[in-house]
């Protein structure tokens, strides 16, 4: 009896000292998992995805751990990592807690894939997210992102059905509205977009970027007055930060007041604005200095501008203005690589143009061929495919005559 109750008392002992390393191990991978969160909403990724680790390492049997860190690696671009994380929790189980940690990891892989320019990819998982039936308060956040990513595809009146759906079930919130605005520019139903974005500045009227998207819209509508008076009311927001600095050079490059922009431009760069230097290359462009609107372009990019296919356009743009078409055409095919449905057009037929200056006319041919298979309206495709099929037949003729 005695040797029984020792031995009662040596596994009531360890079954303790297990349960103390235990609940001790909980309690210090819950303080690096609630440190993680302060640092990810203050914008440290960095420190953010080192202390959501520590908590994985310390109780790997965290769902919301995983998830928090694979958001951190996508705040530090590390998407293929990111998505390994949210893989690792997804289970096939059709219990509540589950669901919920399935649909936000699967958030999560389409925002990864996003960011990688996968936007396919994207909907598909912000598809099966919104498939789950919990959770129901993430749906217009992952409505949001899929209308994102649509307009990415160029996919304007799907995005437009997305916003309108988010609208109508969660009510008026200024950037749906301001994003419906410009899926509604882009399929030409303008006057809704004009009422979409006016909506968008009474709901948040220190916000620049409606000014700026409604000021687009004027412009392609031809009423240059009314876009000029949407800047002056920009401008009138007060300056409050460094970002307002930058906005309001945006507005002055936008004024066509460029010696006022340059400096602002400047210093919003050296304040960490890395976006100053394209519109420091558009005011060179203007401008018709070509090589110098070339080197802002590149540093743009060199100092890890966002891989915009118009800012690949632009360069290209100047190399064909300075005849440096070889390098031009490198700078359209990255371009081609990023670009959407609406900027991919614009690249294709300056990639035409490049190979006709290279003399490359079969090139270009078979380049036309597969872009009037993809726009068959473009009438001057057409033509210019005739011009390109003329210059073929005079070169054969003069090779014949040698």
């Amino acid at each position: 009896m005695r040797k029984q109750r020792i031995l009662k008392g040596f596994l009531s002992t360890g079954l303790l000292f297990i349960m103390i390393i235990i609940l001790t191990g909980c309690s210090e991978a819950g303080g690096y998992y609630r440190s993680g969160k302060k640092y990810f909403t203050n914008g440290n990724y960095e420190e953010a995805a080192k202390k959501f680790k520590s908590a994985i390492d310390t109780n790997p049997n965290r769902a919301e751990y995983y998830i928090d860190y694979g958001m951190a690696l996508i705040g530090l671009s590390r998407y293929d990592e990111a998505i390994e994380q949210f893989d690792r929790i997804i289970i096939n189980k059709n219990m509540v807690i589950v669901l919920g940690n399935n649909k936000r990891a699967l958030r999560g892989k389409g925002i990864a894939y996003m960011k990688m320019l996968n936007y396919r990819e994207a909907i598909k998982y912000f598809d099966d997210a919104l498939d789950i039936r919990v959770l129901s308060d993430l749906d217009m956040d992952i409505l949001y992102y899929k209308g994102k990513a649509l307009m990415s595809t160029g996919a304007y009146k799907n995005a437009t059905e997305i916003y309108t759906d988010i609208i109508d079930k969660f009510g008026e919130e200024a950037q749906v509205l301001a994003d419906r605005a410009y899926t509604y520019q882009k399929t030409g139903d303008y006057d809704k977009g004009l009422d979409d974005y006016d909506k968008a500045i009474a709901l948040d009227p220190n916000n620049y970027e409606y000014y700026f998207g409604e000021f687009s819209l004027l412009r392609e509508m031809g009423r240059d007055d009314q876009a000029q008076e949407v800047l002056t009311r920009a401008a009138e927001i007060e300056v409050k930060s460094k970002a307002d600095k930058f906005n309001l050079a945006k507005i002055h490059f936008y004024q066509g007041l460029y010696d006022q922009a340059f400096p602002e431009l400047s210093e919003s760069f050296a304040n960490g604005f890395i976006d100053a230097y394209f519109y420091i290359g558009e005011i060179y462009t203007n401008k018709k200095d070509y090589s110098t609107a070339k080197y802002y372009y590149e540093k743009y990019i060199e100092e890890g501008g966002i891989n915009s296919p118009e800012v690949y356009n632009q360069l290209a743009s100047c190399l064909i203005k300075t005849e440096e078409y070889d390098q031009a055409l490198a700078y359209l095919e990255a371009g081609i690589e990023y670009a959407g449905n609406d900027m991919i057009r614009v690249l294709l037929k300056n990639e035409i143009i490049v190979y006709e200056m290279l003399g490359d006319y079969d090139k270009a041919l078979t380049k036309l061929r597969n872009y009037i298979s993809a726009y068959p309206d473009d009438k001057n495709a057409i033509r210019e495919r005739s011009f390109v099929i003329t210059r073929i037949l005079d070169n054969s003729n003069d090779l014949n005559n040698q």
